[in-house]
């Protein structure tokens, strides 16, 4: 069962039935909303004075007059709900709600012009008689096919756009369409001479063209926007359909009782229309205010959880540095303890006691370091101010420091030249000396390490490689080989705590970067990592 949450209130829904049905109700008592234009005798004109002149011409404009306001009212509204429909979409990426604003846009611009050129005020060919009733058929027609033409959209699946590039295109290219054809019809209308007459007084459907847009809105109503909504649940889209009931009051009123222009259902019509307008302005105004409200909420959520996460990783980092600071005291005795030991009573114990003094001093030698390694992961981060790092100087005094290593294992580096960045100089010279020891130690045992490190730029981004010959990773264990404490190899064969890509992944997240490894098992590996300029 559908959520009130994405439906009208009843009021509104009651309001808008009740007035599209008011002003049939409201002749069947009696009234009369029509303008009866009176004829200007230019005789008994000019036997006028000046204020009475004036008098009788505002008499006799009154109706068109009511008839601009009426439209432009619309045309108002229109524009308002369209703009109201991009905001939304910005805040939420409903692409739903922006072509559907495009599209009763593009119905105002056509009301626009009907009013406008009624009015002389822009200039059409055809006489008022013709081109007034002809182009209110003509904008009815087209406000009914191009809400066919948005909802069929998204009926038929074309809004399957993922990135917000791709669906911000989609948005514009549809919206540009619809203008074009709106632009193309209003041409065509504007320069036509000979328009058909579209009004039968004495016929029982006294505007036959405007049983085709009737006959368009109900079936928008009774089938298209029912399925569509089934998709966009939204207070816009229930607005949507129920903006269909003044639309085919309108029509009603147009093609089975207006017979001459401002009379009382051709004034009821224009008044419906401007209402059909209205009921999505409301839904679209509810939407974004909720979304508005429901956005602050979902900020003060996430600023709480926030704040409370910050206070648990304090705590957190407190517990690890103490924690790990306190278990190297003991550490740190028992590793001498078992020193002395060794050095005062090697002789006096068996041989299977002296292996067991050296296990134990190897777990302790073991454990330091993993608690060493744990104290700097939990350090990554704490340094908070950037500089301006020379690369080029930075590895090669990291190559000084990995001298002995170097020599030891007559490994080759090469670097090109290298871009300076903005980056803590301290982690970034940690991450490299990583990925240096790391293609050291995992050699393969025939070659020599040869070690390449590049760069390229790209996107705003700069593009570290680190390049090895040794003994590769498999596919399969790519992505666990950034995670804390995890190893790969027997400690017998490759010695380490399994913390120092941790290190690399917290040191490349820090800078907002990204890191990964290109590999295979015995075809050497590369390490990429990026840093934003």
């Amino acid at each position: 069962m559908e959520s009130n949450k994405n439906k009208l209130t009843k009021g509104i829904i009651y309001s808008t039935v009740i007035i599209s049905a008011l002003p049939y109700l409201f002749m069947l008592a009696g009234a009369d909303f029509g303008w009866q234009r009176t004829p200007l005798n230019a005789d008994e004109f000019g036997r006028m004075s000046g204020a009475e002149q004036l008098d009788s011409v505002v008499s006799y404009l009154i109706g068109a007059f009511l008839h601009l306001i009426l439209e432009w009212s619309a045309v108002v509204i229109a524009m308002a709900t369209a703009i109201l429909a991009f905001v939304q979409y910005r805040i939420t990426g409903n692409s739903a709600t922006a072509i559907i604003g495009i599209a009763l846009l593009c119905a105002g611009f056509m009301d626009a012009f009907h009013a406008l050129s009624a009015s002389k005020i822009i200039h059409s060919v055809a006489d008022n008689s013709n081109f007034i009733p002809f182009s209110w058929a003509l904008s009815r027609v087209f406000k009914a096919l191009i809400l066919f033409a948005g909802v069929g959209i998204f009926l038929l699946g074309l809004d399957k756009q993922k990135s917000k590039r791709t669906k911000d295109s989609f948005v514009l290219s549809t919206s540009l369409i619809f203008l074009a054809v709106s632009y193309l019809l209003i041409r065509v209308c504007a320069v036509s001479t000979n328009l058909p007459e579209t009004q039968f007084p004495d016929q029982l459907i006294t505007r036959p063209y405007d049983v085709f847009p009737l006959t368009l809105f109900v079936v928008l109503a009774a089938w298209a926007i029912p399925k569509f909504r089934k998709k966009e649940k939204s207070i816009f889209s229930h607005a949507l359909l129920w903006s269909m009931v003044p639309a085919i009051a309108t029509q009603l009123h147009m093609a089975f009782g207006s017979s001459e222009l401002f009379d009382a259902h051709f004034n009821a019509g224009h008044f419906l229309k401007t209402v059909s307008y209205i009921v999505p302005f409301i839904g679209i105004t509810i939407d974004y205010f909720t979304t508005y409200k429901e956005q602050r909420l979902q900020l003060l959520e996430i600023k709480k959880a926030h704040h409370s996460l910050e206070n648990k990783n304090r705590e957190l980092s407190q517990i690890a540095y103490v924690t790990s600071h306190d278990l190297q005291e003991p550490l740190r005795t028992l590793m001498s303890m078992c020193d002395i030991f060794d050095q005062q009573y090697r002789d006096k114990l068996d041989p299977e006691a002296q292996q067991l003094l050296k296990y134990i001093m190897q777990s302790s030698q073991r454990m330091s370091a993993l608690v060493r390694d744990l104290m700097v992961y939990n350090y990554i981060g704490k340094d908070k101010d950037l500089s301006m790092v020379d690369c080029n100087l930075l590895l090669k005094s990291i190559q000084e420091d990995l001298d002995s290593k170097i020599k030891e294992h007559k490994a080759s580096i090469t670097v090109t030249e290298l871009p300076k960045v903005h980056a803590h100089e301290t982690e970034l010279r940690l991450l490299f000396q990583n990925l240096i020891s790391n293609a050291i130690k995992f050699r393969k045992k025939d070659q020599k390490p040869e070690i390449l490190i590049s760069y390229q730029e790209k996107r705003g981004k700069w593009l570290f490689s680190v390049a090895d010959n040794g003994i590769g990773i498999a596919e399969k264990h790519q992505e666990k080989i950034f995670r804390i404490f995890q190893r790969l190899h027997n400690k017998k064969e490759y010695e380490g705590t399994g913390v120092g890509l941790a290190h690399c992944k917290k040191i490349i997240d820090q800078h907002g970067g990204e890191i990964w490894v290109e590999s295979a098992e015995n075809a050497g590996s590369t390490f990429h990592f990026t840093i934003p300029k």
